[in-house]
């Protein structure tokens, strides 16, 4: 993926947070989404999230969650495993299909808090289909998809990074509150949910303890089928995007 200019920065002021506490608060809960999907040494790990040796990673890992990366992940399995099973297992058959996705250029705009606030994300959608009509792009191809940078079993609420997107087939420059994002074409399980999309963070705790695929580098993302305003909340359709080799 390729945020546009400033991203970063705009989205760390957003957070109340200094460079260096959101880059070593990002760099653990990185390592985090990489404990939950493939076994490795913790060597390679701290490799991978920038580190330059384990005794480092495990001193970071300590001093934001408290705990040894073991510890905490077999607590938070027990967590989602928890959650699963509280949830009379509504999902507990899991069902996917493999896709290969083209590369998508995007325009987005971005919420930060808590995941599926009713307000800030009809707002956000609005402002954002206005945006596309001014700018003549919007047409019955265009895809409606979210993009979540954050895992809210790790991640606290007022800091949860989101993307309302859209998919446009002609280059539109940045603008004011409005980012640009490319998705690289590739491999995708893909799951579907029917229903609200207060489900969607039970699926996503299911896919988690019940994954059967090995991810490649790449960016999760939701796609929205049909609009809640004019369709039963029972018959909301949600497909989620997991890259995988």
């Amino acid at each position: 993926m390729f945020p546009n200019g400033n991203c970063f920065a705009s989205c760390r002021s957003s957070l109340n947070e200094s460079l260096y506490a959101y880059v070593a608060r990002q760099r653990v809960e990185r390592a985090v989404m990489y404990m939950q999907t493939e076994e490795m040494s913790l060597t390679k790990l701290a490799e991978m999230v920038g580190y330059d040796n384990p005794q480092s990673f495990s001193k970071a890992f300590k001093k934001q969650f408290g705990i040894s990366p073991k510890l905490y992940m077999n607590e938070l399995r027990m967590k989602l495993e928890g959650y699963v099973k509280s949830s009379g297992n509504r999902q507990s058959q899991l069902y996917s299909e493999i896709c290969e996705e083209r590369d998508l250029e995007l325009v987005y705009i971005r919420i930060i808090g808590k995941y599926g606030e009713d307000e800030p994300y009809e707002t956000a959608w609005n402002t954002l289909i206005r945006f596309l009509e001014s700018k003549q792009a919007l047409s019955n191809q265009t895809r409606f998809i979210g993009i979540s940078f954050d895992d809210p079993n790790v991640t606290k609420h007022e800091q949860c990074r989101f993307y309302a997107c859209a998919t446009v087939e002609k280059k539109i420059a940045p603008t004011g509150e409005f980012g640009t994002i490319q998705l690289r074409h590739g491999k995708y399980a893909v799951y579907t949910l029917k229903g609200s999309y207060s489900g969607l963070q039970e699926l996503y705790n299911n896919i988690s303890i019940n994954f059967d695929y090995a991810l490649r580098h790449g960016v999760a993302f939701e796609e929205y089928l049909n609009s809640p305003h004019d369709t039963k909340e029972e018959d909301l359709l949600t497909k989620i995007f997991i890259p995988i080799k």
